[in-house]
């Protein structure tokens, strides 16, 4: 295993315009026991034509589907994968030069995910994220679900279940929860940045509310067992619902779920004022 190939996998809709630097910092990489799998997921644009003279490289495959979703492109780059371990990453984002050897340095091949640091640049403003110890839902286990942000031991993805294609909003974190419930799970983190992450929340897709809402309710009716458990992660959960019905207007059912939210967890104080300032409407 300790030549295992590594899978790149590229889920891309419309994405002409960014989606060479993405194949670029996969070319740049200093470690070359990799191939890249490039879903298009029914792009109408110039993706198909851009992405040709990258074809070249015999490492580097692209397949087209009609469009079925973020999640779905993931899962059929990870049904097509030759490799043993699996990388996705979005088609605006790139991947520091150094990535592959890191991971090498690590010895990836003794984990089941490997997590590092990113520099997430949001509406032109950078920070680093860095894994952190997330809550009771996902085993209490420190990681990072970005996607470009974390390598999976393909068995352990299909273990898991792969991406669930109803989600279409936090969908990588969706399948964490899942992941971090595996028995006998061996993570290894690296302390430092590898992916840089941009986010135009004006453009991307998946960040519409009505997105936003079905995901969101899909994901606490799919583990409401695990959110039962763990009061303050379901009332994070009921919260970010009634963010989105606020956001979409829906005042009355936002404020039902504030209320449930603060119910649930009487410290969750975000809910409580968000009830102070809809009781006034």
């Amino acid at each position: 295993m300790r030549n295992s190939k590594i899978t790149l996998i590229i889920p891309t809709f419309n994405r002409e315009s960014t989606i060479v630097n993405s194949v670029k910092s996969i070319k740049a990489q200093d470690f070359d026991n990799w191939e890249l799998i490039v879903v298009d997921d029914g792009s109408q644009d110039g993706t198909r034509k851009i992405l040709k003279p990258f074809l070249s490289d015999k490492r580097i495959r692209y397949y087209y589907q009609e469009n079925q979703g973020v999640s779905s492109a993931r899962n059929t780059g990870a049904n097509l994968a030759t490799g043993d371990y699996l990388i996705f990453l979005d088609s605006d984002d790139v991947f520091y030069p150094n990535l592959l050897s890191t991971l090498q340095q690590h010895k990836y091949f003794n984990f089941d995910i490997i997590c590092w640091e990113v520099v997430r640049k949001i509406d032109q403003k950078e920070r680093i994220e860095r894994p952190v110890v997330l809550d009771g839902t996902y085993n209490n286990i420190k990681a990072i679900f970005l996607a470009g942000s974390i390598c999976f031991k393909k068995t352990t993805f299909f273990r898991a279940g792969g991406y669930d294609p109803k989600m279409t909003f936090s969908e990588n974190y969706e399948l964490g929860i899942r992941v971090s419930h595996l028995e006998n799970l061996k993570i290894k983190l690296i302390e430092t940045p590898l992916l840089k992450y941009e986010v135009e929340t004006s453009k991307r897709i998946s960040n519409s509310l009505p997105n936003r809402l079905s995901s969101h309710i899909y994901q606490y009716k799919k583990h409401k067992i695990l959110y039962g458990r763990n009061k303050k992660a379901g009332a994070e959960m009921k919260y970010l619902i009634g963010y989105v019905l606020e956001k979409s207007n829906k005042k009355y059912a936002a404020l039902q779920h504030y209320k449930s939210a603060w119910l649930t967890y009487p410290l969750n104080f975000k809910a409580f004022i968000k009830i102070l300032i809809l009781k006034k409407f």
